[in-house]
């Protein structure tokens, strides 16, 4: 579920701002600033599972007037390193009732 920051902070899951079910759900967040998640089932939250993801502004860089050519150690690879985390791995690892402390953890080195 996602929650205010007075309902993260008291496990309060009475009135989520969005609430996600199926234990495969993926969440785009389209804006800066902290976001709020806990697990909506009783005792979880005071368990620990919840997650605040702060997503920071992103940086302003200067184009410079005249790009460089890129050369083999400048380029970026297609595909993340082997081993890398995904939201769809992580998903299904733990708990099937909607929450995964694996999916944020996943999803919070998706935004890195």
């Amino acid at each position: 579920m996602q929650v205010t920051h007075p309902d993260y902070q008291s496990c309060n899951a009475s009135n989520p701002i969005a609430t996600h079910t199926t234990g495969n759900d993926s969440i785009t967040i389209t804006n800066h600033g902290h976001h709020f998640f806990l697990c909506g089932v009783p005792g979880h939250c005071q368990s620990g599972q919840k997650v605040d993801i702060n997503v920071l502004r992103a940086a302003m860089v200067p184009t410079p007037s005249v790009s460089p050519t890129p050369t083999p150690d400048a380029t970026v690879p297609a595909t993340p390193p082997s081993g890398a985390a995904t939201l769809d791995a992580m998903a299904g690892l733990f708990c099937k009732l909607g929450f995964s402390m694996a999916v944020f953890a996943a999803f919070a080195l998706v935004l890195a």
